[in-house]
């Protein structure tokens, strides 16, 4: 007796893009790896001095404006006040610039084609939650919950991005399907047991076959392109045809 086991519910599909010795040296895309690098280390050495230059900087622009209030106003009439002043108003126009530059080399690279094309220095995918697992198109009324709740699926989902954020730069590319999924080849053989539904890298299995084949159509309700900088901001990309 055969069945099919699906888990109705999202899957996020994920792809990497960042500067390895792979992709420095790739056919097509090599010249964009190499120009993307130099203006983040540019970007990473700006942000360095502005680190170190923000607190004075902030000191002589607050000494300034003060002179400036007092030699317009009289003495003590006008004043800066300090509680809402905040060094991190002091920004490096130049850093601005070669993250301008890299979002502009970013935006003309990457296209709708280029992103189903050209493989990623990562690519995974995930299960999200509040779905639930079927057989032959009936709930088998049980709960996947836990595996969601669980410790391990937070950590290897903070491990992945923790160790992105240790780059000059990268480039993520995220889309979310809701459908049903099962396994490669679809059936299975005798009957199905609950206790056979795990968790391997945060997709659920059964008898250790990810359930992320598409059993039919797909709707996707999230497509996103993000570029992260070594100053630790990004910015959303906007996903274009080719």
């Amino acid at each position: 007796m055969s069945f099919e086991v699906t888990y109705n519910g999202d899957i996020q599909y994920v792809k990497v893009f960042y500067s390895t010795e792979e992709t420095r040296a790739g056919k097509y895309y090599g010249k964009f790896y190499k120009k993307m690098d130099a203006l983040a280390s540019d970007l990473k050495r700006l942000k360095q001095e502005l680190d170190e230059d923000s607190e004075k900087a902030a000191k002589i622009a607050k000494d300034a404006a003060n002179k400036a209030l007092s030699e317009r106003f009289g003495t003590l009439r006008y004043i800066i006040d300090e509680r809402h002043w905040d060094e991190d108003m002091i920004i490096s126009k130049i850093l601005d610039d070669r993250k301008q530059e890299m979002f502009s080399l970013a935006q003309k690279t990457f296209n709708n084609e280029v992103l189903l094309e050209e493989d990623g220095a990562e690519e995974y995918q995930i299960h999200l939650d509040e779905g639930r697992i079927e057989v032959d198109g009936k709930d088998a009324e049980m709960s996947v919950e836990e595996f969601f709740e669980s410790d391990r699926y937070h950590e290897l989902n903070e491990a992945k991005l923790e160790k992105l954020e240790r780059l000059d730069w990268f480039i993520i590319w995220s889309r979310t399907e809701a459908g049903e999924f099962k396994t490669d080849g679809g059936e299975h053989e005798g009957v199905f047991s609950s206790k056979e539904i795990n968790m391997e890298d945060c997709l659920l299995t059964y008898r250790g076959l990810p359930l992320f084949t598409p059993s039919s159509g797909t709707d996707i309700f999230s497509n996103e392109l993000e570029i992260h900088f070594a100053d630790e901001t990004r910015a959303s990309l906007e996903i274009s045809d080719a």
